[in-house]
């Protein structure tokens, strides 16, 4: 994996993949129960509807679960369990979908098939975006008025959780986005 950190940011107007500016910093331990979780904060207002947030980049890596376990071998190595486990937590699932009209399977390489697929952001600042039962951003946008130095939370229940995702979060001990889902709503 190339390391990005150094390009110029004129590409995008902060963090990579966000469209509005935002800053990476440590979230409230007492919702996360750990201190040094990070979490994404938005450093200007942003309007209910506002839909320019965050876009999808070359930086979303898509592995198959097929492949996922060898891709873990070759950039972790068996010591690096924490590493696996910050790795599982930054990446999702996207929700099955079904090809559109017309389009055949071979038409796209994950169309169809995004529950089949890991997807890794590790240079993106997206990872970053926390749960909430209440959030303030979807895939759609802005979900409410949000005020700077918020920060920005999704729902992660509309993510998939197929079971080769539960068997590889629970080898490295890691909970899927369902469980943070469940946990969060106790």
């Amino acid at each position: 994996m190339q390391d990005r950190s150094d390009e110029p940011q004129h590409i995008f107007p902060t963090h990579p993949a966000f469209l509005v500016p935002v800053e990476i910093k440590d979230a409230d331990p007492v919702i996360y129960g750990e201190t040094g979780h990070k979490g994404v904060f938005t450093t200007s207002d942003i309007p209910k509807g506002e839909k320019d947030i965050w876009v999808w980049t070359d930086r979303v890596i898509a592995i198959h679960h097929n492949e996922l376990d060898a891709y873990i071998e070759k950039n972790f190595g068996n010591d690096s369990k924490m590493d696996i486990q910050i790795f599982l937590r930054q990446g999702f699932i996207l929700p099955q979908s079904s090809p559109e009209e017309g389009e055949k399977q071979e038409d796209s390489s994950t169309k169809g098939k995004e529950d089949h697929y890991f997807y890794s952001n590790p240079t993106d600042a997206g990872r970053f975006t926390n749960h909430s039962n209440e959030p303030n951003i979807g895939m759609d946008g802005a979900l409410r008025d949000i005020s700077a130095g918020e920060e920005l939370f999704m729902d992660y229940s509309f993510h998939s959780n197929p079971i080769w995702y539960q068997n590889i979060c629970s080898k490295y001990d890691v909970l899927t986005e369902a469980q943070v889902v469940q946990e969060s709503k106790k």
